[in-house]
């Protein structure tokens, strides 16, 4: 516990001085209810909110995610997000379809994962198929001995694939602990930097996840 503790509060000291350095910063809390059924399935309900820095609601999102594991390094998946960004004109909807192929290798106690992700632009009330992203991920996590308390560190990039170029970076350090046999919750930085004339943005990010 003592030293779940002490990473929390690095995690917190690297948010301060990284606020200190930018005018953007949020709050992401994020819950997942999943389960597995015919062995190598899962299906998942995301609840997600996100709120600016004087904590006030900025985006609320809904997703429902259908996993495949066809083998144990191997890791496909689906899902559909439906989102609302809190405006004071108006409220904007945001539509996204998703598609996930993660593979993943352990080598001693780290255990690294690569993702790609395609999804579609749809900040609409229509789903729109205009433009798509390309999001590569790459994950390394640390497997510490005798401990449920597991840090971890990705990266994660946004390609614009009909215009041909990267619109932002996501960094990412963290901690994810298991309770008992159903329950995992996290707590992570993130740096979301973009790569054009707009401000970046300092998460913490939240998470909680049950597992029927």
């Amino acid at each position: 516990m003592k030293k779940l503790a002490v990473i929390v509060v690095l995690l917190l000291s690297v948010t301060q001085a990284a606020v200190a350095k930018t005018e953007e910063f949020g709050t992401w809390v994020e819950l997942t209810f999943s389960k597995k059924f015919l062995k190598k399935f899962e299906f998942s309900v995301i609840p997600e909110f996100r709120f600016q820095d004087d904590f006030t609601l900025d985006d609320y999102i809904f997703e429902g995610k259908l996993e495949y594991k066809p083998f144990e390094f191997l890791n496909v998946a689906t899902s559909y997000r439906y989102g609302i960004n809190v405006k004071k004109s108006g409220n904007e909807i945001m539509q996204h379809v998703v598609f996930d192929i993660t593979g993943k290798k352990s080598v001693s106690r780290f255990d690294a994962s690569l993702r790609a992700r395609l999804t579609n632009d749809a900040d609409s009330e229509e789903i729109q198929w205009n433009t798509f992203y390309l999001r590569p991920r790459l994950k390394v996590k640390y497997n510490i001995k005798n401990w449920k308390t597991d840090p971890y560190f990705s990266y994660e990039f946004y390609y614009d694939l009909k215009n041909s170029s990267v619109l932002k970076g996501r960094y990412d350090i963290g901690v994810n602990r298991k309770i008992g046999k159903n329950h995992e919750v996290g707590i992570y930085y993130r740096f979301q930097d973009y790569y054009y004339d707009k401000k970046s943005v300092n998460i913490v990010g939240l998470n909680y996840a049950f597992g029927f």
